[in-house]
């Protein structure tokens, strides 16, 4: 039990202290976790380009945001439905292009409570559907997805151990301390629950997931091949200013 509490400790120690480096891994139960920690001035979402178009893929994104930022990170961003839509909320730059989806139905997304990502200025929040629409906020940038896997610190109920559903999954997470993270399973494939654990014991502190099985991400250095999966919605992390 105290070896167990150290390593939890020093485990939140890494997630306050890891500003110097961005990318990290962790493993939990056979799962190796990818962990991206992002500045949330630097994350922007993205699904069509200024000619209506859909980015489509990762590689398509990168290939855009190089000609004018240093990229960090590319991640796919979020369930969508058939006809290449966000399957939830979507804003860009302080404008809805799809709103607010509060209706019922099967799938990942309507698991029971779904959430939104937002930022707010400098501020992100992750927090769920119902509380989001009690808000007045106008944000920069939000992505509505589901479920919520980390609820204030608490692993989501609907989920159970034993449950059969083992892919690849992404998600966005914010700590205790409010700083940002981005997290991909690079080996191993858990179940909603195991997941959600994964993210608790790193230090997660509210938690929403973004997909599952075709998630994958870019980073320099780490994650560099190409990336040619058909998404919808995705999020960048860039330099802020201009490259020459």
């Amino acid at each position: 039990m105290k070896k167990t509490a150290k390593f939890l400790t020093a485990l939140c120690g890494f997630f306050v202290f890891s500003v110097q480096a961005s990318y990290r891994s962790f493993t939990e139960a056979d799962i190796t976790y990818g962990i991206f920690q992002a500045k949330p001035e630097e994350v922007r979402l993205h699904w069509r380009d200024s000619e209506g178009k859909n980015y489509r893929s990762l590689t398509n994104l990168k290939r855009a945001l190089e000609k004018n930022y240093q990229v960090k990170m590319i991640m796919n961003g979020g369930i969508y439905s058939q006809n290449d839509v966000p399957a939830g909320l979507w804003i860009e730059n302080g404008q809805e292009l799809n709103p607010l989806n509060t209706k019922r139905g099967h799938g990942n997304f309507h698991i029971q409570p779904n959430g939104v990502f937002a930022l707010v200025g400098k501020q992100p929040y992750i927090l769920t559907t119902k509380a989001y629409q009690q808000k007045k906020w106008k944000p920069t940038f939000a992505l509505q997805s589901g479920p919520m896997l980390v609820i204030n610190g608490k692993i989501n109920p609907q989920f159970r151990p034993t449950l059969e559903s083992y892919h690849k999954r992404n998600a966005v997470c914010l700590n205790k301390q409010n700083e940002l993270f981005f997290i991909l399973t690079t080996s191993g494939k858990p179940n909603l629950y195991t997941f959600s654990q994964g993210l608790q014991k790193m230090g997660c502190y509210n938690a929403l997931y973004l997909d599952g099985t075709i998630s994958n991400w870019y980073i320099p250095n780490q994650f560099n091949s190409f990336h040619w999966h058909h998404f919808v919605g995705m999020i960048s992390v860039t330099s802020l200013e201009k490259t020459e």
